[in-house]
């Protein structure tokens, strides 16, 4: 659980995005939200602070134009994707409301308990990279009774593999169907309350998940590995893509950080 979250804040439309979620974690984590500023002329400001304050997670704004542009003075989501040592979080545009009649997130029900976290999604890939942000996702969705939308997808190639590049044998599994199985296997496994769905996608994975989650989804977890900001990433560019185009918050769960456990 992510019991300390640190919000990057400015008076701005981005800043307010990043406020928005935080209390919306806050809630869903039980946890202590920390709003802060950073110097403009500090790129590793949060980073530090995250480390002070032994933060859980992070939680920024998105831009408003498509590309990874600054979230807050001297920060951006990629470079601080490279060295928070916790998970991040960023929140879409415009969703910490603009207008009385559009003011952000509402509860579901209407209770103060309701967190407003009703679907979680979840990208798998095979990888231990995707399974500890399948953990992450379980242990956020249980306590909140959100449902589970675990995600794979397969590539489509424009030039199927030779036999020289590694094609399959006959009688063997082709990737697809292998990725398909071992979707279907992983959410089997899974808690019966996470009301965990495996969706399996065909595609470009970036696009592809962009697309799923404009369906329901409040939160889409994703992986990311250590050793720097290309490669905290999940596959590279996907989760930069997906950060910059989704319309949902997506939270980043680095590889081998764990949030501490509840007592």
């Amino acid at each position: 659980m992510h019991e300390r979250i640190l919000v990057g804040y400015l008076d701005t439309e981005q800043g307010r995005d990043a406020l928005e979620l935080g209390r919306v974690l806050a809630q869903a984590n039980h946890g202590e939200m920390l709003v802060v500023t950073a110097s403009g002329e500090d790129e590793g400001g949060l980073a530090r602070l995250a480390r002070s304050e032994r933060a859980d997670l992070v939680v920024l704004g998105s831009t408003h134009r498509g590309a990874l542009g600054s979230v807050m003075p001297g920060a951006t989501v990629s470079r601080l994707l490279g060295a928070a040592p916790c998970a991040v979080a960023v929140a879409p545009p415009g969703y910490g409301g603009t207008d009385e009649s559009c003011d952000g997130w509402r509860p579901l029900s209407g209770g103060a308990d309701d967190s407003g976290l009703r679907v979680i999604g979840v990208g798998f890939d095979g990888s231990h990279v995707a399974r500890e942000a399948l953990d992450a996702a379980v242990e956020l969705a249980l306590p909140n009774g959100a449902a589970l939308r675990v995600y794979t997808v397969a590539r489509n190639y424009a030039h199927p593999p030779t036999a020289a590049a590694g094609a399959q044998m006959p009688g063997m599994p082709s990737e697809a169907q292998a990725l398909r199985d071992l979707l279907h296997e992983t959410v089997a496994e899974l808690p019966s309350e996470a009301r965990a769905l495996p969706v399996f996608l065909r595609g470009n994975p970036a696009t592809e998940l962009i697309r799923a989650v404009e369906v329901g989804v409040d939160m889409l977890v994703l992986g990311s590995r250590p050793g720097g900001p290309l490669r905290r990433t999940l596959h590279g560019s996907v989760s930069n893509t997906i950060i910059a185009e989704t319309t949902c918050p997506v939270l980043i769960c680095p590889a081998g950080v764990r949030a501490r456990q509840p007592v």
